[in-house]
């Protein structure tokens, strides 16, 4: 069994702080694709981008919203969001990744799995049912590594910044579920969402580099 424990002041400034600063670096994130994408034709790439966007934001402000405001009085409405937005977060990446920078059947393929599983996910732990919740974190990264499955058309078709930024954004945010499950680690709530926020720096890098940059012109 997991055992909690009550923040201290100090532990809900600092995770408070990351997520101050994590909803702002996405809404300046946000920002800068529109104004980046705006600039192209390709409604494929505008449409991937915007939907990557949304879904970064949505985790963030869910995320905000449960940790910074509900997590010590125990809303069980908020928690559910902020639970189901990491799985749109999960689909939102691969979407401009998958159907643009991999794209063709393969793609496809990645993409149709990718949302079955994230919509799926999502709408249980909206619906609160408890059976998975042990199993939660190891579906969180089941999903987020199918890629390893496309490997090779990912590596043939991102730039060499672009993978590099995808893997690092992978590997941190396994790294971070070891701090995200170590309860009784001091500030481990504000250790858990900086891997997090910098994971998501990192794929911000490969969908505005690979994806919204590159045919920006």
């Amino acid at each position: 069994m997991v055992v909690s424990r009550t923040q201290s002041l100090a532990e809900f400034v600092a995770d408070g702080t990351i997520h101050v600063l994590g909803f702002g670096l996405g809404l300046a994130a946000t920002i800068v694709l529109a104004i980046t994408i705006s600039e192209t034709t390709d409604t494929a790439r505008q449409v991937t981008v915007m939907i990557y966007a949304a879904c970064l934001m949505a985790m963030l402000t869910c995320s905000a919203l449960y940790n910074m405001f509900a997590r010590d009085h125990k809303t069980d409405l908020l928690k559910r969001l902020d639970h189901a937005a990491i799985f749109l977060m999960i689909a939102g990446t691969y979407t401009p990744l998958a159907a643009i920078i991999i794209g063709g059947w393969t793609g496809g393929v990645l993409l149709a799995i990718v949302w079955t599983g994230a919509v799926a996910g999502a709408l249980i732990k909206l619906a609160g049912l408890t059976g998975l919740e042990r199993l939660s974190v190891q579906i969180y990264l089941g999903l987020g590594w199918v890629v390893v499955f496309a490997a090779k058309p990912l590596a043939e078709n991102a730039s060499v910044f672009g993978f590099y930024m995808i893997l690092a954004g992978g590997l941190l945010y396994t790294i971070g579920t070891v701090f995200f499950a170590w309860k009784r680690l001091p500030f481990q709530n504000a250790i858990w969402h900086a891997f997090v926020l910098a994971a998501a720096v990192c794929h911000f890098g490969a969908v505005f580099h690979d994806v919204a940059l590159a045919k920006a012109i």
